[in-house]
């Protein structure tokens, strides 16, 4: 893996963990419904690539956490992977819009997205591993999400 993108991994973990000290520091309500399962079911999947013994495995996971995150419709969302959330709802970032403080967690969620895809592209398993563990941090700053 490129230092560049071991770089560019460790920024977007630092601002995540600013981020989520400045979201859980304020009084941000919990998700509910279609929000709630998906990011559930991302972070779960997040943490299947993160502990994967196999790159194949660890992308393919890391792949699910993308697609749940930007829906059917949604930048970087491929068929190929499976969409675990496909039947909880629209996708996190669609079903974000409906949360009263989307403006406050629309960082977070826009991180994690960009972090995943980045790392559905590592050929490295520890790269995507690295990744997946990110956006697994990120998504769980979010009251109630994991």
């Amino acid at each position: 893996m490129k230092r560049t993108s071991l770089r560019k991994i460790a920024i977007v973990l630092f601002g995540a963990l600013l981020i989520g000290g400045i979201a859980s520091s304020q009084m941000i309500e919990a998700p509910t419904g279609n929000l709630a399962a998906q990011l559930a079911t991302a972070i779960t999947h997040a943490g299947f690539s993160a502990s994967a013994e196999a790159v194949e495995m660890a992308t393919t996971h890391l792949g699910h956490v993308l697609n749940c995150i930007v829906g059917t419709d949604g930048e970087g969302f491929n068929a190929d992977w499976g969409n675990p959330c496909g039947s909880q709802g629209a996708g996190i970032l669609n079903e974000l819009a409906s949360h009263p403080q989307a403006a406050d967690l629309e960082a977070l969620v826009e991180s994690a997205r960009a972090l995943a895809a980045q790392g559905v592209t590592q050929t490295s398993l520890v790269a995507v591993q690295t990744a997946a563990a990110g956006v697994s941090a990120l998504l769980s700053v979010i009251p109630g999400a994991g």
